[in-house]
């Protein structure tokens, strides 16, 4: 296969993930997230660009993949960034998934998805945003459109019959933790799922979050760097500091009846869901 491929979570034993097939759009992503974790792995992804022959190429992709199978929609870069409004490559995609027997989950920050809610109609598909604070959206994702365009596109994207989740990701010590359930609690009445998970801390990311946030330096560093605890290359928070954060969540979403998971947390048995990407809302 060229660009649609099996889902590769860098080999890590935390994903729960199920067996999915993954497509990037675009090959990097211009939201300009400071906690993005791909930036760490991919080269000038903040610069994004078009694939190689990518109609071409994903013609033969989508004859090789089993019937039934699900399709990721991104798990790197984000299908509807900024450039898409004019490439339109997200739009022909999905308008050439039509009539194939395939399951379809997309994950954005972006508004702009509610532009396609014509194609979404006729596939079998669900949409999941993440909403990650409205007090700091501009600092923590500056150039994605604000997360009061995206609780509207949550709105109208249940409205429309789109089954759609949430993702309150990452949970940031001292930013976005003490508003997470009041995003729960806005988007609860047109969601089916929430995932969420803390951030999981590097040095790179550090220091981008400090530079944007400087007086969280010597708290998130004694947080992570002090009293962390180092996972498979990465500094999680203490383990009783993220049930505090996560537990709230998970009990709000069973009284509500919304489906929970957590993220690369090595907390399953948090999960209430499924499928924590929120495909289980697809229909099998």
């Amino acid at each position: 296969m060229y660009y649609i491929k099996p889902f590769d979570p860098w080999k890590s034993s935390l994903c729960t993930c199920p067996s999915k097939y993954n497509l990037n759009i675009y090959t990097g992503c211009s939201h300009g997230c400071i906690y993005c974790y791909a930036s760490l792995y991919i080269k000038d992804f903040f610069r994004p660009r078009i694939k190689k022959n990518f109609f071409r190429c994903i013609e033969k992709d989508l004859e090789k993949i089993p019937p039934g199978s699900l399709l990721s929609l991104s798990n790197s870069s984000d299908p509807y960034l900024p450039q898409e409004k004019d490439m339109l490559f997200t739009r022909k995609f999905l308008g050439k998934l039509v009539g194939r027997n395939l399951r379809v989950l997309i994950i954005t920050k972006s508004n702009l998805v509610l532009r396609d809610i014509d194609i979404l109609k006729k596939l079998n598909c669900a949409c999941t945003l993440t909403l990650t604070s409205f007090k700091y959206y501009k600092k923590l994702e500056p150039f994605c459109p604000s997360s009061f365009e995206r609780l509207e596109a949550v709105k109208i994207l249940h409205n429309e019959g789109i089954k759609v989740g949430i993702r309150i990701d990452p949970l940031i010590p001292f930013l976005n933790v003490e508003e997470a359930l009041d995003i729960l609690y806005r988007c609860a009445p047109f969601i089916q799922h929430l995932t969420t998970s803390t951030l999981k801390m590097r040095f790179s990311l550090y220091r981008r979050i400090i530079k944007a946030f400087p007086q969280l330096k010597n708290k998130l560093y004694q947080l992570y760097f002090v009293k962390g605890e180092k996972k498979q290359g990465y500094l999680y928070l203490p383990l009783s500091l993220r049930e505090e954060y996560l537990f709230p969540l998970k009990d709000a979403c069973e009284k509500m009846g919304i489906k929970f998971a957590t993220c690369r947390e090595g907390m399953s048995f948090f999960n209430t869901a499924p499928a924590c990407d929120g495909s289980w809302m697809i229909n099998s």
